[in-house]
C-alpha cells in the first residue's frame, strides 16, 4: 500500500509541476502575437502576473485626467494623461492611448501616441506601436516593435518633470 501511495504521491507533484509550468508559461506569452484567437477576440483572460491588477476593459474609454494608485491594465481606449503611481501600468494589446503618461514602470504591448515618463523603466514589447518620447533611466524595446520618437535617459531631467 505504500508503494502505491508512493506512485500517487509522484504522479500529483508530476501533475502540479506541469501546471506550474504551463501557467508560468501563460504568464510569460501574455499579449504574445502567438495567442490563441477565437471568440475572445485573442484577449487571453489575466494570467497570474495580472491577476491582481486592475483593468480598464477594451470597450471602456476614458477622455481627461486618469489617476491610479495600483497596478493597472490597459486594454481599451485612453485620451488626455495618466499619473500612475503603483508600481506597474501595463497598456495591453488592445489598449490604444492618445496620453502622457507618467508612472514608475511601463509596459506597452498596444499603441501608445504621446510622452511616456518611466521613473524607473519603460518596456516596448514586440506587439507595441509607440509613437511619442520616452523619458526613462532603462528602457527595452523588443524586436519587431515600432517606435517613433525620442529616449532621454537623463536621470535628473526625470526628477524635473
Amino acid at each position: 500500500m505504500s508503494e502505491m501511495s508512493e506512485m500517487n504521491s509522484d504522479e500529483n507533484n508530476s501533475k502540479d509541476s506541469r501546471l506550474d509550468d504551463a501557467a508560468s508559461k501563460d504568464a510569460s506569452s501574455y499579449g504574445s502575437s502567438s495567442s490563441s484567437k477565437g471568440a475572445t477576440n485573442g484577449w487571453q483572460s489575466p494570467s497570474r502576473d495580472t491577476a491582481d491588477m486592475s483593468v480598464i476593459g477594451p470597450s471602456l474609454v476614458i477622455k481627461g485626467e486618469l489617476e491610479a494608485g495600483e497596478d493597472l491594465l490597459i486594454e481599451g481606449r485612453v485620451e488626455g494623461t495618466i499619473t500612475h503611481t503603483a508600481e506597474r501600468l501595463l497598456i495591453g494589446q488592445r489598449g490604444s492611448l492618445k496620453a502622457d503618461i507618467r508612472a514608475r514602470n511601463v509596459v506597452i504591448e498596444g499603441e501608445v501616441e504621446g510622452d511616456v515618463y518611466g521613473s524607473e523603466s519603460v518596456c516596448i514589447r514586440e506587439t507595441a506601436k509607440v509613437c511619442g518620447n520616452i523619458f526613462t533611466p532603462k528602457v527595452s524595446i523588443s524586436e519587431g516593435a515600432h517606435f517613433k520618437g525620442g529616449i532621454d535617459m537623463d536621470v535628473e531631467h526625470l526628477q524635473k518633470h
